[in-house]
C-alpha cells in the first residue's frame, strides 16, 4: 500500500460554533482531548462563506468552491429565468432547503463542480446535507438525520443528533473509508434556542470533545493516528438577536404583494423575499416575470424601497449587480462599487467608494483575493468584498442582497421557535470560525474553501479543476523523516507575513 493510499482524513464540523466560544472553552480546560490535539497540531481562524448559514456554508468544505460558484447562493432562492408567477406550476423554480426540498441540494449544485465524495470513492458522510457521490453505505445516517432533525426542531432537544453522529463516526473509523465527514448539529440548535454561550452549548461541545478523545484513542491503538488528518471546523458563528424585522411583512406593510416561504401561493407577486439564517435575505423584484438579467440598483430604488430599507436600524448593507458587471454596495453611509476580475495568479477585487465607504475600508483599494482576506479577516465585516462579489456569480442570486446589523434578523412570523441567536450575515461573529487540526497549520487566516485542496493533497487525490480554494497549506505527513522535513519546509515557506492594507 502506497503512502497516499494509506492516509485518511476526518472532517468534524460542529455546526454553529463561534470561534471565541471554542477558544474560551479550550483555555478554560473544558476540552482536554481537543487541547491535546491542537497542542500536537495547531489552530487558526477560518472565514466562512456568505451567507453564513447551514448547508450553503458546507459547500466550500465539500466542493472547494464558493456558494456563488456552486450556483447555490442561499438556503432559499428563486430561479428568475423559470418562475412565471404561478405558484403551483412554478414551485420547482423556488427552493427552500429547510423543508421537503432539502434533498434537492445535491442536484442544484453546478454540474461541473465535484464533491469530495465523488473524488474519494468509499467516503462516509454523517448528518450531511451535501451527499452527492455517497451511496447508501456511505450515508448511513440519512434516515436518522431526518428523524432527529424533526424531533430537535419541535422538542428543542438536540443532543440525540450529536450522539447518533458520534456512534456512527466511531463505527466508520473502524472501517476502510479514507474520507469521513461528520456534522454535529447540537451546538447550532442550542445556540438558536438558548444563546451562543449558554450552558447547553458548552455541554454539547464537551460531548464532542469526549467523542474526539474516543476517536483519537481508537486510531492510536490501531496505529492509524499519525496517518490520519483530523480537522475540527464550523460552518458559521452566531450572535444574539434582540429584534426581529420580518422583511416579508415589511414589504407587505407597504402594500407590496410579497412571496416568501412558507406562503409561496401568492398571486402575481411584486417582490419575493428569501431569508437565510436569518441574518441576510435576497429580494427579487417582479419575480413572476421571467428574465435573464438582474435589475441594477437604480431600477430597484422605487420597487424595492431601497432608501427606506437603508433607513431601517436592522439593515446593514444592500448590494445589487450593475449592468456593467460591478456590484453596487450601499449603507446609510453611502455607496461604493466592487469589481471582480481574473488576474495573473488569481482573483483581483477593486473597491471604489462613490458617495461613501459602506465597507469601512478607508478609501479605494485594489488587491488580490488573498490580500483582501489577510487585511480584513478581523474587521467588523471579514472578507466582505470577496464574499459579496461571489454572491453575484450565481445566476440564482436575487436582484438585491440585504444583510442585517448585529442584534437583528429578518424573520419573525415563521421563526418557530423564536431565535435568541442567529447568523447568516457578514458580521465578524457570524463569519469567523475555528479551524483546529492535529497537524501544524501555517500562520494567518484561512477561508473555509481553502481546506478542500489541503485535504485532497493529504489523501493523494488529484486536484479538482476550477476550484476556488487556495492551495496554500500542505499538511505535513508523518510517513518518514525525509518526508516530514520536506513538508515542514513547505509549510514554513507558506507562513503569511504581516499584511498591508486598510485593516492591518
Amino acid at each position: 500500500m502506497s503512502r497516499a493510499q494509506s492516509t485518511r482524513c476526518m472532517l468534524l464540523l460542529v455546526d454553529g460554533l463561534r470561534r471565541d466560544v471554542a477558544e474560551a472553552e479550550l483555555a478554560a480546560g473544558a476540552l482536554p482531548h481537543l487541547a491535546r490535539m491542537v497542542n500536537e497540531g495547531g489552530r487558526a481562524c477560518a472565514i466562512t462563506a456568505f451567507p453564513s448559514t447551514t448547508s450553503v456554508a458546507y459547500l466550500p468544505f465539500l466542493t472547494g468552491c464558493t456558494p456563488g460558484r456552486c450556483d447555490v447562493p442561499s438556503i432559499r432562492w428563486l430561479d428568475r429565468t423559470r418562475y412565471d408567477g404561478r405558484w403551483w406550476r412554478g414551485r420547482a423554480a423556488l427552493r427552500s432547503y429547510c423543508g421537503y426540498q432539502a434533498p434537492m441540494l445535491d442536484g442544484d449544485i453546478a454540474p461541473d463542480v465535484s464533491t469530495i465524495f465523488e473524488l474519494v470513492p468509499g467516503s462516509v458522510g454523517l448528518f450531511t446535507p451535501v451527499a452527492r457521490g455517497l451511496g447508501p453505505a456511505g450515508d448511513p445516517t440519512r434516515v436518522a438525520r431526518k428523524f432527529w432533525g424533526t424531533v430537535s426542531h419541535y422538542a428543542q432537544w438536540h443532543q440525540p443528533g450529536d450522539d447518533a453522529v458520534a456512534r456512527h463516526l466511531l463505527v466508520a473509523a473502524d472501517g476502510p473509508a479514507r474520507f469521513i465527514f461528520a456534522q454535529f448539529p447540537a451546538v447550532d440548535g442550542y445556540t438558536h434556542q438558548r444563546g451562543h454561550d449558554s450552558a447547553e452549548v458548552r455541554r454539547a461541545l464537551g460531548r464532542v470533545d469526549a467523542t474526539v478523545g474516543r476517536l483519537t484513542e481508537r486510531l492510536r491503538v490501531r496505529g492509524e493516528l499519525e496517518r490520519t488528518l483530523i480537522l475540527l471546523v464550523s460552518d458559521h458563528g452566531a450572535s444574539p438577536v434582540r429584534t426581529h424585522l420580518d422583511l416579508a411583512d415589511w414589504f407587505r406593510a407597504r402594500g407590496v404583494r410579497t412571496l416568501a416561504h412558507p406562503t409561496v401561493w401568492v398571486r402575481d407577486p411584486q417582490v419575493a423575499v428569501m431569508v437565510a439564517g436569518n441574518g441576510s435575505a435576497m429580494v427579487y423584484a417582479r419575480p413572476g416575470v421571467p428574465r435573464a438579467r438582474r435589475w441594477p440598483l437604480a431600477a430597484l430604488r422605487s420597487v424595492a424601497f431601497v432608501a427606506a430599507l437603508l433607513a431601517e436600524p436592522a439593515v446593514d448593507l444592500v448590494a445589487a449587480e450593475e449592468e456593467n458587471g460591478a456590484v453596487r454596495v450601499a449603507s446609510q453611509g453611502g455607496e461604493a462599487e466592487l469589481w471582480r476580475r481574473e488576474a495573473d495568479g488569481g482573483v483581483e477585487i477593486d473597491y471604489r467608494p462613490l458617495t461613501g465607504d459602506p465597507l469601512g475600508i478607508g478609501g479605494a483599494w485594489t488587491a488580490s483575493a488573498r490580500e483582501w482576506l489577510d487585511a480584513t479577516w478581523d474587521s467588523p465585516r471579514p472578507d466582505a468584498a470577496y464574499q459579496l462579489v461571489d454572491q453575484f456569480r450565481s445566476p440564482r442570486t436575487g436582484d438585491l442582497v440585504v444583510t442585517a446589523r448585529p442584534g437583528y434578523d429578518f424573520r419573525h412570523r415563521w421563526e418557530i421557535p423564536t431565535h435568541r441567536a442567529g447568523h447568516g450575515s457578514l458580521t465578524r461573529d457570524h463569519m469567523q470560525t475555528p479551524l483546529w487540526a492535529n497537524v501544524p497549520l501555517p500562520d494567518g487566516p484561512f477561508r473555509t474553501v481553502d481546506l478542500f485542496p489541503a485535504m485532497l493533497e493529504w489523501l493523494g487525490v488529484p486536484m479538482a479543476a476550477a476550484i476556488d480554494g487556495d492551495a496554500r497549506w500542505h499538511p505535513p505527513r508523518a510517513a518518514d523523516d525525509a518526508d516530514r522535513a520536506t513538508e515542514s519546509a513547505r509549510s514554513d515557506a507558506l507562513v503569511v507575513s504581516k499584511p498591508t492594507g486598510p485593516w492591518s
